[in-house]
């Protein structure tokens, strides 16, 4: 029960006072008291504000990593000055070259040089690993000192609050559905790895899984938590709002990124084998799958059966005409000031008060709306911050791994090697964890200058980290490791990785923001109907491919020329030392876009609405930014995964990586990425297909079940507490169920292509599909991008017509532009990000199987149609089979529940609720 503690409150607050629902769950305690209803001074009428609550686990927590970063500082020390315990690990090399100046003097036969294919002992760098997991605490520590300070945050009125019950009671429901599923497939895949690579892997697996599989509901549910709090914030200043918008979505970014370095680091040092450490990745891989696609599918699906429910429909049109006439009020009121200014007549300079004049009474829409409309919200958050941290977890992972096989079994100096990606991932950490802190914003900053602060917060943890890496790299110079020539390079290949997936995102932003000509473009031209708003949008999203593609091939080119496999092995890790920031500033745009909608639901307070627009167009750019970021790591984690796919198998048949030229170039190649590119068409068209049926199954089901209406005959907001759990409990298991589909084309692809084509074959089949999917995605993610921001471009007011008048809602344009940004939806949050997740899962996998393939596929091309017919027979299982089976188990529960009904005697109310409680088991 949650007990509420109330300051006095004036008489006319004490009848809304007695009938306050109590909200906030689990048993905390929350206490009200009474503020004054949109801050206005003298205003006659009080709201009642619900304080935040002290969380005894995040207490617990903080105390729980300092110990554990105490510890391992002083590890890194003692390692550090030589007094620490040695680990030695075993490797097989990879090249010829002299044995490792870090090591036993005492190599396997007295070996003189190290040879392709034997095996040599080198000590693992302790001090980076031990490093890593200071920095991994520190990193933990911050994500439960944040999660407490928002806790702590005033949580808003009681609408506020109980639309934010409302969505966390959907949230809740698609966890429980959820996880039991993905923990389904990990069981599967951990003893597929068991069998095929060893013991040592499959812990790397079962480790990379629970902590991937940690990560996302506690990211979400902090994220879901935060978004009453920073609607509320929106009525003080930007400045708050901008603080613990960015403090809460740090919680997800940088507990993935600490968990994955602190879960490297630690099975490091426990396995002391880098190829195990591959098995992390892939445990990863399919939690980030299930997360990013079925997350997708929802979110979309949920969004485009709102529309077409079209019981809302009415309702959207009238806020959009809301917000619109606020924003030229506010205009207005802005000029309005400026011209007083000139004039030399006395204003009062804050704006806020010249404007709380226009403040209307607010009616309680939010009981209008469907339930249907409010899985968007859970989708939304679902797939932008679980998706996109999932993301990031899995790109960081695969780095490191792929890193550290390189570095041990490439590099003349593996100790270093091993240890400079480790190093630079720590350091990322700890420079994201600090600006988190703070960023400078002024009220009276705009979008794109609060954006632009965000960035120079992302330069100083670039700048820590070269510093950082200047630094070890001059200890080992100094220490005649390496060379003058390899400083220098290592530290150009560093700072290029940490530059190049920002600077595609600003490439990209040319052409989806509305700061730029494209998108007003796009706006002022829609007039000419929903075909130009479509092609002009899809050939500037094609345009928009070019330069960010160039930017990653001149990259790749340049670390290629300079350091060879093992400078791309620091481009990719360089790319991910500041996914901890990046994450953060992702997850912040969904929780701006839905803090905005919750403002836009509870209040028509100018300011407040000022800022929710400002927060949610900033967070617009932030969620297509990390959308990009995931796609170039995902490029170049893939490309690792390839390299290291080249090196083990060659090594393994006897050969020389380095030189296999000529015969690889043959048919099979050719084939294979011809497979490659059909296999990312193939994945996007199951992806996008599956959108479109779970927004026809929903608006099916929401059209012949009344059990999902609003209950009217309750107060808000019981009234759409159970009608949301149920719906969100079968949209859950539809497509979870649409999953299954996508998956099979995923695991099929690296099977067919290997068995058919041989692994020369498979090589190139991975690099056609990197390549791919980088097109793809950029190309998909910046299409829905573009047309959702034309169409916000008319929202605030932006656009003019001849007259000099701004467009509004009513104008058909903007009907034309809303047809774009329907069309774009899917492909922006679900099809193009997940095309990241398909080729990474193809590389582990093939990574995984890569035993199954000889170099040729003369005895193996066989065994290819045996893989197609059980692919055929799985996707016919996962249509028609898996229905019959969840028909049989969910008659079977019917007939319990009706035996146990009668048996009780319950009336007809009762067993009509069974019924459907067992339909939906």
């Amino acid at each position: 029960q949650v007990l509420f503690l109330c300051v006095p409150f004036a008489p006319s607050a004490s009848a809304a006072m007695a009938e306050l629902v109590p909200a906030g769950g689990d048993g905390a305690t929350d206490r009200a008291k009474s503020r004054t209803a949109g801050g206005g001074e003298g205003a006659e009428a009080e709201a009642t504000i619900f304080e935040g609550r002290f969380s005894w686990m995040s207490a617990w927590s903080m105390m729980v990593w300092v110990l554990g970063f105490i510890i391992s500082m002083v590890l890194t020390v003692l390692s550090f000055r030589g007094s620490a315990f040695a680990l030695v690990a075993k490797e097989q090399s990879f090249v010829r070259t002299r044995n490792p100046p870090y090591g036993p003097e005492l190599q396997p036969n007295n070996y003189p040089m190290r040879e392709i294919g034997r095996i040599f002992y080198y000590n693992l760098p302790e001090t980076a690993l031990f490093f890593a997991l200071a920095s991994s605490c520190l990193g933990l520590f911050t994500c439960s000192y944040f999660s407490s300070y928002m806790l702590l945050e005033d949580q808003g009125s009681k609408r506020v609050v109980d639309i934010g019950m409302v969505i966390i009671k959907g949230v809740r429901v698609y966890l429980s559905r959820t996880l039991p599923v993905i923990c389904f497939f990990l069981v599967a895949g951990g003893l597929s790895v068991l069998v095929t690579s060893g013991m040592s892997t499959a812990l790397c697996f079962a480790c990379g899984s629970a902590l991937s599989l940690l990560s996302c509901p506690i990211g979400v549910m902090m994220c879901f938590q935060g978004n009453t709090r920073l609607a509320h914030a929106m009525s003080n200043e930007l400045f708050d709002s901008m603080q613990i918008g960015l403090r809460t979505g740090a919680v997800p970014g940088l507990l993935a990124q600490s968990l994955a370095l602190g879960g490297m680091s630690g099975m490091f040092c426990v396995i002391q084998d880098t190829v195990s450490l591959t098995g992390f990745g892939s445990g990863v891989a399919i939690v980030g799958f299930y997360v990013r696609v079925g997350g997708g599918i929802f979110s979309k699906g949920a969004d485009i059966g709102a529309d077409l429910v079209g019981e809302t429909d009415e309702h959207k049109s009238k806020e959009e005409t809301r917000i619109f006439d606020l924003q030229q009020k506010m205009t207005a009121q802005e000029q309005k000031r400026r011209e007083a200014r000139k004039q030399g007549i006395q204003e009062e300079d804050d704006m806020e008060q010249g404007m709380r004049s226009l403040e209307d009474e607010m009616a309680d829409v939010a009981s209008e709306l469907h339930p249907i409309d409010y899985l968007d919200a859970i989708g939304e958050n679902i797939s932008d911050v679980a998706g996109t941290c999932a993301d990031l977890f899995e790109s960081i992972v695969l780095n490191l791994s792929t890193a550290s096989v390189i570095g041990a079994k490439v590099h003349p100096v593996p100790h270093f090697a091993v240890a400079l990606p480790y190093y630079i991932c720590a350091m990322g950490i700890i420079g994201s964890s600090l600006v988190t802190y703070y960023v400078h914003v002024h009220e009276r900053f705009s979008a794109k200058r609060i954006r632009r602060q965000l960035r120079v917060n992302l330069l100083v943890v670039i700048v820590m980290v070269m510093g950082f890496s200047g630094a070890v790299l001059f200890l080992e110079w100094y220490r005649e490791n390496i060379e003058m020539r390899q400083f220098g390079n290592y530290l150009l290949i560093i700072g290029f990785g940490s530059f190049c997936p920002e600077l595609c995102v600003m490439a990209c932003d040319i052409f989806v923001s509305v700061d730029f000509a494209p998108v007003r473009m796009l706006a002022r031209n829609a007039d000419m109907g929903v075909t130009q708003v479509v092609l002009q949008g899809m050939g500037q999203a094609f345009l928009s491919v070019g330069l960010p593609c160039f930017l990653v091939i001149s990259t790749v080119v340049a670390t290629w020329q300079l350091e060879d496999h093992y400078g791309l092995a620091l481009l990719g890790v360089a790319a991910v030392a500041g996914s901890g920031f990046q994450g953060s500033i992702a997850s912040y745009g969904a929780l701006a876009n839905n803090a905005h909608k919750i403002v836009h639901l509870t209040t028509y307070h100018n300011m407040t609405r000022h800022r929710a627009n400002i927060c949610a167009q900033l967070g617009t750019a932030c969620s297509h930014g990390g959308k990009v970021v995931t796609a170039v790591c995902a490029f170049f984690s893939t490309t690792m995964v390839a390299v290291t796919l080249l090196a083990q198998k060659w090594t393994s048949i006897g050969g020389d990586y380095k030189n296999v030229v000529g015969s690889i170039l043959s048919e099979w190649s050719t084939a294979g990425i011809l497979l490659g590119v059909v296999g990312t068409f193939m994945f996007s068209a199951n992806t996008l297909m599956s959108c479109i049926n779970m927004a026809k199954i929903l608006m099916k089901y929401c059209k012949e079940n009344p059990n999902v209406d609003r209950v009217a005959r309750l107060p808000f907001p019981q009234m759409h507490i159970k009608p949301l759990k149920i719906l969100t409990a079968f949209g859950t298991v539809k497509s979870m169920r649409m999953v299954f589909s996508p998956l099979i084309n995923t695991l099929c692809t690296p099977v067919i292509g290997g068995l058919f084509l041989g692994a020369k074959g498979l090589l190139f089949l991975i690099n056609g599909s990197n390549a791919a999917c980088l097109c793809v995605s950029l190309f998909l993610i910046n299409c829905g991008s573009s047309w959702d921001s034309a169409k916000k471009f008319v929202m605030l007011g932006l656009l003019k017509d001849d007259e000099g008048q701004p467009v509004g809602p009513d104008d058909p344009l903007f009907a034309h532009l809303k047809v774009g940004q329907q069309i774009g939806g899917a492909l922006e949050d679900t099809t193009g990000p997940a095309c990241n997740n398909f080729v990474k899962f193809v590389a582990v996998f093939a990574f995984v199987t890569e035993k199954l393939y000889d170099p040729t596929p003369e005895n193996t091309w066989t065994w290819g149609f045996v893989a197609m017919v059980c692919s055929l027979m799985l996707v016919v299982f996962a249509k028609f089979g898996l229905t019959l089976t969840l028909t049989l188990v969910a008659s079977i529960l019917r007939r319990r529940q009706k035996r146990q009904q009668f048996e009780e005697g319950m009336d007809e109310d009762g067993e009509h609720d069974f019924e459907h409680q067992a339909d939906q088991e």
